[in-house]
């Protein structure tokens, strides 16, 4: 088995016992997933719990209207531990953005090592804490604010500091707009019309590849502002 096919390899389980480890090891199901495969259906009634050992994956709630995009999910992330403790159906559908390995572990198998292993019990806390927290400023977002500033709370939220002006911060390899709408619940011609108003105005420049948002500190100041309006 090579390191990235081993639970050793994941942050929950770096201090387990190696042979503890390889015992865990045997008792999951290993998945190569390809870029655009979906790996689990919203509304399915398994209980499995997913380690994702490399690679991308991204988890959606399916509509007839339009699929929202709930949170991207990298190497060393885990999914799927609600319905192992209380047997639900899914409440969101995962693919895999990019090629990616996963260990599905059956659900007794999680739930009986999490209570065993407190580095894993605290990585399922710390998910669950963080997803509340994302769930609920996205919830206040939807509403309280308008389109236009929903669309650049995300843009935003997506940036990284530019650490040769600290005024400025970079999305670099921006979502479509279709992507961008669906992460906070609109039409991609709405989004294309802010983007682009966004750019007239200044805010934004688009360059090959990347979003530069040139002052990121008035922009931040101007979401906060509408939040409390």
């Amino acid at each position: 088995m090579s390191v990235a096919s081993t639970l050793a390899a994941h942050s929950c389980f770096k201090t387990l016992d190696p042979e503890a480890c390889r015992i865990l090891d045997r008792q999951c199901a290993w998945l190569k997933i390809s870029a655009g495969v979906w790996i689990v259906d919203q509304s399915a009634n398994d209980r499995d719990v997913y380690f994702i050992m490399s690679g991308h994956l991204r988890a959606v709630q399916n509509s007839a209207r339009q699929d929202l995009i709930f949170n991207d999910m990298m190497e060393g992330s885990i999914f799927g531990e609600l319905s192992a403790f209380d047997g639900a159906p899914r409440a969101l559908s995962v693919f895999a953005v990019t090629d990616s390995l996963v260990a599905k572990m059956p659900p007794s198998v999680f739930v009986e090592t999490m209570f065993s292993h407190r580095p894993l019990c605290e990585a399922v806390v710390s998910t669950l804490i963080d997803r509340l927290r994302v769930m609920s400023r996205r919830v206040g977002e939807l509403g309280a604010l308008n389109v236009r500033t929903r669309v650049h709370a995300e843009l935003l939220r997506l940036a990284r500091p530019d650490h040769n002006d600290p005024k400025r911060a970079i999305i670099v390899t921006p979502p479509n707009q279709s992507e961008l709408a669906a992460r906070i619940n609109t039409r991609r011609e709405t989004v294309s019309r802010e983007i682009n108003a966004m750019e007239r105005g200044g805010l934004i420049e688009r360059r090959r590849g990347a979003i530069v948002i040139t002052d990121a500190l008035r922009l931040s100041a101007a979401i906060e502002a509408a939040s409390s309006g």
